[in-house]
C-alpha cells in the first residue's frame, strides 16, 4: 500500500499543483470582481459561487445556477480563465489514466492485491513457483485434499489464464520473477503468515528452483522445500543444504524401470498408490529379458542406461553424438528414426527398446519405425510436451515417460502423505513376499480402481475415542478403526492400513488386533467412503468405545459415569 501511494503522488504531484494554483486563482479572481443584481445593486459574488462556477467551467459542463446575470468584467474574467482551467483539468485527468494504464503502476496494484488476498488465507497451503501444465495438476491435487495454495508464476499469459478455470480463481496468484525474496515473502515466506506450510518449485529453470530453495531454507528453515530438478549438478546441490525433496523426473522413471525389470510386483504396488485415485488400476507388466535399444542417451537416456547396467541387461546405444557412441563399444551413430541404422543396431534380435531423445516426433517415429521391424518389442517412450499424450497413447508404447506427470504424482505423494514415501521406500527393499501380500490386500478391496490415501493422527480430538477408552478399561485396536460404526452387523471399511508410526518405530502392514495408542499415526489405502467412516467414528467419542467394550455407550458424559459406575 505505501508503494501505491508513494507512486501515485510521486506522478500526480505537478498535475495536482498547476490544478490547485490555476483553481485558486481563478476562485479569488471571481470573488474579487463586483457583480449587479436585477436592480442595478452592486453584489459580491460568495466563495461557494464561485468554486461550483469555476468547476462546472473547466469540466466543460457548461453555465447555469448563478445568483445573477454576469456583467461584461465578469465575463471577460471568464473568458480569460476558461482555457487555463480546462487544461489544468484535462492535464490532471490524463494522468490519472496514464497513471492506471502504466506497467509498472498496475504491477504495484497487483502485488499489493496478492499480499492481502495471501495474508487473508485461513487455511493451510503451499506456495508454488511455476504454474504450467504440471503446477496446475499439483494445485489440483493439493486442493483435493483441502490444501490451498498461493501461486508465483514468470509469465504474465499464464497468470491472466488462470481466470479461465473456476477451480483456481480464488486463489492468489501474481505474475513476476519467482526468485525474487521480496515476492516470495509476500507469497508466505514471511514468518508473521502462520499458515504457509512449504514451498514448492516446479519451474522450466533448474537454476530458477535452485535459487527458491535456497532462499526458502536460508529465510524458513523450518518449512519443507519441495523442488524439480533435471541436472544432477543441480539436484546434488540441492540436497547438500537440506531440501526436503528433489524431484528428478528421468531419475524416478529410471528407477521405475529398474524396479519393473526385477520385481513386477514391485512395480504394480507402487504404480498403484501414486496413481490418481479412482482411476483404473494397471495391469502387471513384465518387461522382456535380452538385449534392449537405447535410442538417445542424453539426460534420459544416460539414466536409463544406467539402469539397464545395473540390472545387468545388455544394452545397444544409437546417439548423434560420436563421443557418447565411442564410450560404448557396439554402438551405433545415428538418430534413430531411420531403418537402416536401428537395422544396424540389431533391432530384429532386440526385445526392447527405448526412444529416448529430447524431441516427441523423432520418438514417436523411432517406435512406429521399430514396431514395423519387430512387431513383439517391448517400447519405452520419453514424453516431452503434454499436448501430445492422445498421440503417444496411441502409438503402442508399453510405458511412457511424461516429465510433468511424473513431477506431479512426486511431489504431491510427499506434501499430502509424507508417510508414503517411507512405505515405498520399505517395499523396495524387501523380499518380493511382503510386496505380494500388499497386492492381494489391495486387490481386495479396491475393485479395479486405484486407492486414495489418507494420514491419521490420532492426537488431539481424533484421540479421544482412544482415551475414553481407557477409562472404560478397554483398548481400540485397529480393527475396530476399520470396522463401519454405524451399520447394525459388522462391516469392514474397504482399505489397507500400510504403516502405523508410533514415535520413532514403524510397523508395516500392521494386524488387525494392533493396540491404537495417543500418538499414533496411520497410513491408509483404500476407497474414500472408509476415510469417510474412519472420521465419523474418531469424533464420535462412543463410537469405537462401543465397538471395543461390545455394548453400547451413552453419549452424554454423566451417563457414561453412571454407567461406568454399575459396571464396576
Amino acid at each position: 500500500m505505501n508503494d501505491i501511494i508513494w507512486l501515485t503522488m510521486r506522478r500526480m504531484r505537478t498535475p495536482l499543483i498547476v490544478m490547485i494554483l490555476v483553481y485558486s486563482l481563478s476562485v479569488f479572481g471571481m470573488v474579487l470582481i463586483p457583480g449587479q443584481d436585477e436592480a442595478g445593486n452592486v453584489i459580491q459574488v460568495g466563495y461557494l459561487d464561485a468554486v461550483y462556477f469555476v468547476s462546472i467551467m473547466a469540466t466543460t459542463i457548461g453555465f447555469g445556477e448563478m445568483p445573477t446575470t454576469f456583467t461584461a468584467a465578469q465575463r471577460l474574467y471568464a473568458f480569460t480563465i476558461l482555457f487555463p482551467n480546462v487544461i489544468a483539468w484535462l492535464y490532471s485527468v490524463g494522468t490519472i489514466i496514464s497513471l492506471f494504464v502504466d506497467p509498472q503502476f498496475r504491477a504495484v496494484l497487483a502485488r499489493a492485491r496478492f499480499s492481502r488476498r495471501v495474508r487473508r488465507m485461513r487455511s493451510d497451503f503451499y506456495i508454488v513457483c511455476g504454474f504450467g501444465y504440471t503446477g496446475r495438476m499439483i494445485v489440483r491435487g493439493l486442493q483435493r485434499r483441502g490444501i490451498s495454495a498461493a501461486i508465483l508464476e514468470r509469465e504474465q499469459k499464464i497468470i491472466q489464464s488462470i481466470a479461465l478455470f473456476e477451480e483456481f480463481t480464488h486463489l492468489p496468484s501474481l505474475a513476476g520473477d519467482v526468485t525474487d525474496r521480496r515476492l516470495l515473502d509476500l507469497a508466505g515466506l514471511s514468518k508473521d503468515i502462520k499458515h504457509c506450510i512449504g514451498v514448492i518449485a516446479i519451474t522450466n529453470e533448474d537454476h530458477a528452483n535452485l535459487t527458491i530453495a535456497i532462499t526458502s531454507k536460508l529465510l524458513r528453515p523450518d518449512l519443507p522445500v519441495l523442488a524439480r530438478s533435471e541436472t544432477r549438478r543441480v539436484a546434488a546441490n540441492m540436497a547438500s543444504f537440506g531440501t526436503d525433496q528433489t524431484v528428478d523426473p528421468y531419475t524416478i522413471f529410471a528407477e521405475r524401470l529398474y524396479l519393473a525389470l526385477i520385481s513386477p510386483t514391485k512395480y504394480l504396488v507402487q504404480d498403484w498408490l501414486i496413481s490418481v485415485p479412482g482411476t483404473k488400476l494397471r495391469k502387471k507388466i513384465h518387461p522382456p529379458d535380452g538385449r534392449w535399444i537405447i535410442a538417445g542417451v542424453g539426460r534420459f537416456g544416460s539414466r536409463m542406461a544406467s539402469k539397464m547396467d545395473e540390472a545387468e541387461v545388455p544394452i545397444t546405444v544409437i546417439d548423434v553424438h560420436p563421443d557418447r557412441v565411442a564410450s560404448r563399444p557396439g554402438s551405433v551413430l545415428g538418430r534413430g528414426t531411420e531403418a537402416s541404422t536401428l537395422r544396424q543396431a540389431g533391432i530384429e534380435t532386440a526385445v526392447g527398446i527405448i526412444a529416448g531423445t529430447g524431441d516427441d516426433v523423432d520418438n514417436l517415429s523411432i517406435i512406429m519405425t521399430a514396431l514395423e521391424l519387430n512387431p513383439d518389442l517391448f517400447v519405452v517412450a520419453r514424453q516431452e510436451n503434454p499436448q501430445n499424450d492422445e498421440l503417444f497413447d496411441t502409438s503402442k508404447a508399453d510405458l511412457v515417460a511424461r516429465r510433468s506427470l511424473i513431477v506431479a504424482r512426486r511431489i504431491l505423494a510427499v506434501a499430502t502423505t509424507p508417510l508414503l514415501r517411507v512405505f515405498i521406500d520399505h517395499l523396495i527393499s524387501q523380499e518380493e513376499s511382503f510386496a505380494k501380500a500388499v497386492e492381494q490386500r489391495l486387490e481386495t478391496i479396491l475393485e479395479g480402481y486405484s486407492p486414495g490415501l489418507w494420514t491419521l493422527d490420532l492426537s488431539g480430538g481424533l484421540a479421544e475415542s482412544i482415551r475414553a477408552a481407557t477409562r472404560e478399561k478397554s483398548v481400540i485396536r485397529l480393527e475396530h478403526l476399520s470396522q463401519n460404526a454405524r451399520t447394525p452387523e459388522a462391516e469392514s471399511l474397504p482399505c489397507v492400513c500400510l504403516l502405523l508410526e508410533r514415535g520413532s518405530s514403524r510397523l508395516f502392514l500392521p494386524e488387525l488386533n494392533q493396540e491404537l495408542h495417543d500418538g499414533d499415526r496411520l497410513l491408509f489405502a483404500g476407497r474414500g467412503a472408509a476415510r469417510r467412516e474412519m472420521m465419523f467414528s474418531l469424533k464420535e467419542p462412543t463410537a469405537l468405545v462401543s465397538l471395543a467394550t461390545g455394548r453400547p455407550q451413552p453419549r452424554g458424559a454423566i451417563m457414561r459415569r453412571l454407567a461406568r459406575k454399575r459396571a464396576s
